[in-house]
């Protein structure tokens, strides 16, 4: 029987984390600033509002856990947020060098 046809099994999945959740929401944040193709597509599209969303959700997980995270928790967080706001500048000034082309 040929494993290309198959459908994959259900895996066990690590426990759920809060930096788990906003490295997934940063990642989706990447996908939408172009630095990945969508998974629907093959090119990469730099959509700034739904970038911007999506790191305001951070922030807003980052607002609404202050005092109730481990000090770990806090440095990785405030790690996610500093490296997607860089990215996010650096998607906005590659957008007005596509414009100029």
């Amino acid at each position: 029987m040929s494993t290309e046809n198959q459908i994959p099994q259900d895996v066990p999945l690590p426990e759920p984390s809060l930096i788990a959740l906003c490295s997934g929401i940063a990642a989706q944040a990447m996908v939408s600033m172009g630095m990945f193709p969508s998974p629907t597509g093959e090119k990469t599209e730099i959509k700034l509002n739904q970038a911007k969303h999506l790191i305001e959700t951070i922030a807003m997980v980052e607002s609404k856990t202050n005092g109730n995270r481990t000090t770990e928790e806090t440095e990785k967080l405030d790690g996610i947020l500093h490296e997607i706001r860089m990215l996010y500048v650096a998607a906005q000034n590659e957008k007005e060098r596509r414009k100029k082309e």
